[in-house]
């Protein structure tokens, strides 16, 4: 097959997001342009995205690509509204990162309970699956969580709804990692011998993902006696969740690193110098950093819920996965044998679970989806 043109369309292109599409732009067999906007304001983008990047793309005055993939913050179902008239027929290929369905809503204040959810922006992620040609999940988890979650709305919805052909339509969707950076995330040989145990919390420091409960967690691992050094590393905001300052003056010294690392290499080395990549999220829809933990050669500690599960095979759950209220008690039980963390053969172990995951892997199989696509549309068997 010739080589194809790809449009990439994303409203909000920044951190995982830009990382996904900057990967396959260059892994990809075939020529993939990105059109993206800033990432912020979420609601905005969301409801003007598709107006906003078709606009974007008759002022480039780009000529009619083969396939166009667009993110779930984009309204796919009004974007052929506003393309040109002679993109008519362009299969579209939706990919969920996330969805508005179950996306955890956000506190409204100190001890006040969360944000009803918009349904607007849920119901958008639904037409867009409608409006697709091929439906593309990050997870299987996620697969699961959306089509509950989607048919839960729309039997509460006063007739006619599109449960039925949403549910057929997801029926045929794929799963497809958003890969892992394997080259840029190279093996490391965790601490010094000597060194206590290192725990590395690598998520943003947001409600969902929780620092609040992994910094108490660690408190209380250290008041029963055990000795831990602990790295974070993920992205902070202005306003950071309530008590995590406090949490980490109380824990002093036990930070060895406490912010976003100035690059990808410096990341990777903090990753490679550390023993166990933690988790205390709310609500993960695939789990990219504990991927690029384990890409490194950490054990991950993850809550047995969410998308962790279908990441850790079942010979490692026993060890990777913990229930609730056990995190303190499981930090404290792994720091009493450090060296087990640090040996070759675990911690080659652990960066394989990462390979099924490399961004290559991705690639190929985005390709391939708009390879088909492709090749429908015009009639090939």
């Amino acid at each position: 097959m010739r080589p194809l043109s790809i449009l990439a369309l994303e409203p909000w292109y920044g951190g995982s997001h830009a990382r996904f599409l900057d990967a396959w732009r260059e892994l990809s067999r075939h020529d993939v342009r990105v059109l993206g906007l800033p990432p912020r304001r979420w609601k905005w983008h969301m409801t003007v995205g598709a107006w906003a990047l078709a606009r974007r793309l008759s002022e480039e005055r780009l000529a009619r690509c083969d396939a166009i993939l667009a993110s779930d913050f984009l309204d796919l179902s009004t974007l052929a509204s506003f393309l040109p008239r002679d993109w008519d027929g362009v299969p579209r290929v939706l990919y969920l990162h996330e969805s508005q369905l179950t996306y955890p809503t956000a506190p409204t204040g100190p001890g006040a309970g969360p944000d009803e959810r918009d349904l607007t922006f849920a119901f958008r992620n639904v037409l867009s699956c409608l409006a697709a040609d091929a439906i593309v999940f990050n997870s299987s988890f996620h697969a699961r969580e959306f089509a509950r979650a989607a048919d839960e709305l729309l039997a509460r919805m006063p007739r006619p709804t599109p449960r039925a052909e949403l549910a057929a339509r997801l029926q045929a969707a794929q799963v497809i990692s958003p890969g892992v950076d394997l080259e840029g995330i190279p093996l490391g040989p965790g601490p010094a011998p000597a060194a206590p145990l290192r725990v590395v919390f690598n998520h943003r420091w947001e409600h969902d993902k929780d620092p609040v409960a992994f910094l108490g967690a660690a408190r209380d691992a250290l008041r029963d006696g055990a000795r831990l050094e602990l790295v974070l590393l993920g992205e902070r905001f202005a306003a950071e969740p309530t008590g995590a300052a406090a949490l980490r003056a109380e824990l002093g010294a036990r930070v060895v690193h406490a912010g976003f690392a100035p690059d990808r290499a410096a990341y990777a080395r903090w990753l490679a110098g550390s023993d166990l990549v933690v988790s205390t999220a709310h609500h993960e829809f695939f789990g990219i950093a504990v991927l690029e933990g384990t890409a490194a050669g950490c054990t991950p500690l993850v809550p047995a819920r969410l998308s962790y599960p279908d990441l850790v095979p079942s010979v490692e759950r026993e060890v990777s996965l913990y229930a609730e209220g056990e995190l303190a008690p499981r930090l404290a039980r792994a720091a009493r044998t450090p060296q087990r963390w640090r040996r070759a053969e675990r911690r080659a172990r652990m960066r394989a679970l990462a390979l099924a995951h490399d961004r290559r892997r991705t690639a190929a199989a985005l390709d391939a989806l708009c390879e088909s696509l492709v090749d429908a549309r015009n009639g090939v068997p």
